[in-house]
């Protein structure tokens, strides 16, 4: 049995659509978090900018696939604005989401010393490298 899994409470899972809606809610509060530097907030800006600019990748004259180049930069903007941000920040902020959708208690947010913990279980040989240490 594994230690970790019995410490942590089991926490379900988001469908497609809501990890899509935490995603943008997650967006909004990078968006307005101080600790998230100003040139990383111009991205996903920029991502919309593309949406609105005239000129595509893809013309949207092509019925579906004119609107999926629109959506991919949407998406790849606020994933990389994501990734790029501070990690503590969007740990933060997405706890704060998942407690909001019931996807976890707020008690059992919290860390845990011990399922944080890093537990290292070795055994050890004293090894002799050479003769003079052995007299």
């Amino acid at each position: 049995m594994n230690l970790n899994s019995t410490l942590t409470p089991k926490m379900k899972e988001p469908g497609f659509w809501r990890e899509l809606w935490q995603q943008a809610r997650l967006v909004y509060y990078l968006l307005r978090d101080p600790e998230v530097p100003f040139y990383l907030k111009l991205l996903p800006f920029t991502a919309v900018l593309y949406l609105l600019f005239p000129f595509d990748l893809l013309p949207d004259l092509v019925p579906i696939i004119g609107q999926l180049d629109d959506i991919t930069a949407l998406l790849v903007g606020a994933k990389v604005f994501i990734e790029l941000s501070p990690p503590h920040v969007v740990a933060r902020h997405m706890q704060k989401i998942r407690e909001q959708d019931s996807f976890i208690a707020a008690d059992a947010a919290a860390p845990n010393d011990v399922s944080d913990a890093i537990i290292i279980d070795a055994e050890h040989e004293v090894v002799i490298e050479n003769e003079k240490d052995q007299a």
